[in-house]
């Protein structure tokens, strides 16, 4: 059956959840819903397919992104877990973006990301802690004259609820999704990574790793940018319009 199956969608970038149930019920007419699911979630566990969302496929394997974590980030949601217990949070730094840029940024900034009501409190923690280089939502003339030509810095953002994070070795930080969704949308903050350098990174981080796009876009819709991301991923990078408007 594998084969058979990998021969009915030979050399397709995706195919509809609809067509791999009709392909099964060529074989089984009687095929239950269950039992469909079922198949779906075997072939997912030997990494035989991936859903780009709920209702599509591929036969090409991407692996999940893992970003990496330096001692500055390490140190941080160490200090911060014993001082503030059951913070939602996440923490990465822009240094990860570099796999995915053609040019490569001098500066890189931590990006710590918590709730609405510990942003003051988790500020002057950090500020006691690290004593320079931390910026509570800093403005357009604070990113310019102190963050991006300063010393290290770690900015401190509010964590938009339902945000797609995830945890690695007991770290919460960014999912690719969310990366995505957040350099596009906060054009201030990410200014350095703008223009065609956008594309670029969408594209690299598009060919090289597994991206949900139901999670992508349910993630822009909290945000507000539903709509202007899936207008500038038609128009601006190599993702195939199906999978898109899927």
């Amino acid at each position: 059956m594998t084969e058979q199956l990998k021969k009915a969608f030979a050399g397709r970038e995706s195919f509809s959840r609809q067509e791999l149930l009709d392909f099964y019920r060529n074989y089984e007419p009687d095929l239950k819903e269950t039992t469909f699911r079922w198949r779906i979630y075997a072939l997912k566990e030997k990494k035989m397919i991936q859903a780009y969302s709920k209702d599509l496929f591929s036969f090409t394997y991407r692996p999940v992104y893992k970003p990496e974590f330096h001692a500055n980030e390490k140190k941080i949601i160490t200090q911060i877990k014993k001082q503030f217990d059951d913070l939602k949070m996440c923490i990465w730094s822009t240094q990860i973006l570099n796999e995915f840029m053609l040019h490569q940024p001098t500066k890189t900034v931590t990006i710590l990301e918590v709730e609405k009501d510990a942003l003051e409190p988790v500020f002057h923690f950090l500020k006691d802690l690290l004593t320079s280089g931390i910026y509570l939502k800093p403005e357009q003339k604070e990113l310019e004259l102190y963050v991006y030509d300063g010393p290290p810095a770690t900015i401190i953002e509010t964590l938009v609820s339902k945000s797609p994070i995830q945890t690695i070795k007991k770290i919460p930080t960014v999912t690719l999704e969310k990366i995505i969704v957040d350099i596009f949308t906060d054009k201030q903050l990410f200014s350095t990574y703008q223009g065609s350098e956008l594309a670029n990174i969408i594209n690299a981080a598009y060919s090289k790793y597994q991206i949900d796009f139901t999670r992508l876009f349910s993630y822009a819709k909290r945000r507000r940018k539903e709509a202007d991301l899936m207008e500038y991923l038609l128009a601006y990078t190599d993702i195939p319009q199906n999978i898109l408007n899927d």
